[in-house]
C-alpha cells in the first residue's frame, strides 16, 4: 500500500502536456550527429528546470580515441556534449534514465510532407527527425524526474537522468559518461521498443572489403578478371557465414527470420562503363549473436574470407582485404528479474493490466556500454516503433508517449522510494 501511494504521487505530480511540448522543442532542434550543443543545452535547462543537480561538459575526444576499448565511430566531430542531471541521495539504490539526442540524416528532404525539424502533431502522432529515435525518450525521462522532485517523495538513491550524443555512430555518449564515473545499479535506456522491455540484445560490427580485380577493355573482357565477379563468390560465402551465426537463435529472438543479419550496405566497383572492374569497395555490417563475442564473429568472418580465397585461384593470389571500421557494437544480456526491471514491469502491468512483453533487439544501442562499461544492468523499454526510427516522416503516437511516461515514472518511484522495500517488490 505504501508503495503505491509512491507510484501515485509521483504520476499525479507528472505533467504529460510538458513532456510533449519538451519532445516538440527537442525535434525542433537539428542535432545531426556530430551537432549536438544546441540540443544538449535546452537538454540543461529542462533539467535544471526540473530541479535536478545538472552536470553539463565537454568530453576530452582525444582521451576517449586512446581508450583501448573505445567504442568507435563513423562521424568525425569535434566535440562531444554530455548533460547528466540527478536527484536524491547516495544511497542504497541508483537508477539510470539513458537517452540520446544525436539523430540521423534527414535523406531526401522533397520527400517529407512538411519539415524534418516541424515536430507538429496531427491525427495523434507527433512527426520529425527524431521524434521517435529518440527525444520523445528523453523528454520522458526528463519528465520522470521532474516529477519525482515534485512529488517530494523521499529518496533511498539516487536518480541519475543521461543525455548522450553520438549513439547512432557508436556510442561516444554513453561511453564518456561511464569514464566520467555514471553508474548505477539498473538502467532504462528508452529507446523505441513499442512498450516491449528489451533484455537482449544482439550486436552489430561494421566491415569494409576490398577486392582486387584485373583490367581490361570491355570487348575483351575475358583478358580482365572482374571484381565484382569475385564479390559475388565473396557473398555467397558470408551468406554461409549468416546461416551459421543463426543456426541457435536467442527465445527472444524467434519472432525475427534472421536474427543476426549480416547486410551489404554500400558497393562501389570500377572507374569506367567499358572497362573490366578491377577494383570493389564494399561495406556493411553483420549480426553480433547472444552468448558470442565480437571477436568471435570477427574470427569467424575472416576464416570465411580466407576459405572463400582457397575456393578461387584469383583470390587465393588476391587476399580480400578485410577492415573493421566505425561503431563496433557487442551483444549484452540482462536478468530481467533484477528488481529495477521487476519495477518496470510491475508499473507496466498496472498501466495496460499485462506484464510487458518480452522481445530481442537484433539491432545495436548503448544498452551494452551501460553493461559493459559502466557495470549497470540495463534494458531496453520505450514508445515508438524501431520501423519508425530513421524513417522519411519519422513521427511517434503522443498516447504512446504519455503512457511510457506514466510506466517510467511510476518504476523509477516504485524502485526508488525510500518505502521500497529490500526485494524491491
Amino acid at each position: 500500500m505504501i508503495r503505491e501511494r509512491a507510484e501515485a504521487a509521483a504520476i499525479a505530480a507528472l505533467d504529460t502536456d510538458v513532456c510533449l511540448r519538451l519532445a516538440q522543442e527537442l525535434v525542433r532542434i537539428p542535432s545531426i550527429t556530430g551537432e549536438e550543443r544546441a540540443a544538449q543545452n535546452r537538454v540543461a535547462v529542462a533539467l535544471e528546470q526540473a530541479g535536478l543537480d545538472v552536470d553539463q561538459f565537454d568530453a576530452d575526444l582525444d582521451q576517449l580515441k586512446a581508450h583501448p576499448r573505445f567504442p568507435g565511430m563513423e562521424v568525425e566531430r569535434s566535440e562531444a556534449v554530455l548533460v547528466a542531471g540527478t536527484l536524491g541521495p547516495k544511497g542504497d539504490r541508483s537508477l539510470i534514465l539513458n537517452g540520446h539526442v544525436d539523430v540521423v540524416p534527414v535523406g531526401d528532404r522533397n520527400a517529407w510532407h512538411a519539415s524534418p525539424w516541424s515536430a507538429h502533431i496531427h491525427a495523434g502522432r507527433l512527426y520529425g527527425r527524431g521524434a521517435c529515435d529518440m527525444k520523445a525518450g528523453v523528454a520522458i525521462a526528463i519528465s520522470a524526474g521532474a516529477a519525482i522532485k515534485k512529488s517530494g517523495l523521499p529518496l533511498r538513491g539516487r536518480l541519475i537522468v543521461e543525455s548522450v550524443v553520438g549513439e547512432e555512430d557508436g556510442g561516444i555518449g554513453t561511453f564518456a559518461m561511464a569514464q566520467r564515473g555514471y553508474r548505477a545499479d539498473a538502467a532504462y535506456v528508452l529507446e523505441p521498443t513499442r512498450l516491449r522491455l528489451i533484455a537482449a540484445q544482439a550486436g552489430a560490427l561494421s566491415f569494409r572489403l576490398r577486392i582486387a580485380g584485373r583490367a581490361a577493355h570491355a570487348s575483351v573482357r575475358y583478358e580482365g578478371i572482374s571484381a565484382i565477379e569475385k564479390f559475388a563468390l565473396v557473398e555467397a560465402r558470408l551468406r554461409q557465414l549468416e546461416r551459421s551465426l543463426n543456426q541457435q537463435p536467442h527465445p527472444d529472438f524467434t519472432r525475427y527470420p534472421i536474427a543476426y543479419p549480416l547486410s551489404i550496405g554500400r558497393l562501389r566497383a570500377g572507374s569506367w562503363s567499358s572497362s573490366v572492374p578491377d577494383q570493389l569497395e564494399c561495406e556493411g555490417r553483420v549480426g553480433v549473436p547472444i552468448g558470442m563475442t565480437s571477436s568471435d564473429v570477427r574470427e569467424r568472418f575472416a576464416e570465411a574470407l580466407k576459405d572463400a580465397g582457397q575456393r578461387d585461384a584469383w583470390l587465393a593470389e588476391n587476399p580480400v582485404h578485410l577492415e573493421w571500421f566505425g561503431g563496433q557494437f557487442d551483444a549484452v544480456e540482462v536478468d530481467p528479474e533484477l528488481p529495477a526491471f521487476a519495477a518496470l514491469g510491475d508499473a507496466h502491468q498496472e498501466e495496460f493490466g499485462i506484464a510487458p512483453p518480452r522481445d530481442g533487439a537484433p539491432y545495436g544501442s548503448d544498452m551494452r556500454l551501460l553493461v559493459h562499461e559502466a557495470d549497470t544492468p540495463a534494458v531496453l523499454y520505450g514508445p515508438g516503433d524501431i520501423r519508425q526510427a530513421h524513417a522519411t516522416d519519422e513521427w511517434i503516437a503522443t498516447e504512446e508517449v504519455i503512457q511510457a511516461a506514466r510506466v517510467v515514472t511510476a518504476a523509477a518511484a516504485r524502485y526508488l522510494a525510500a518505502c521500497a522495500s529490500p526485494a524491491g517488490r
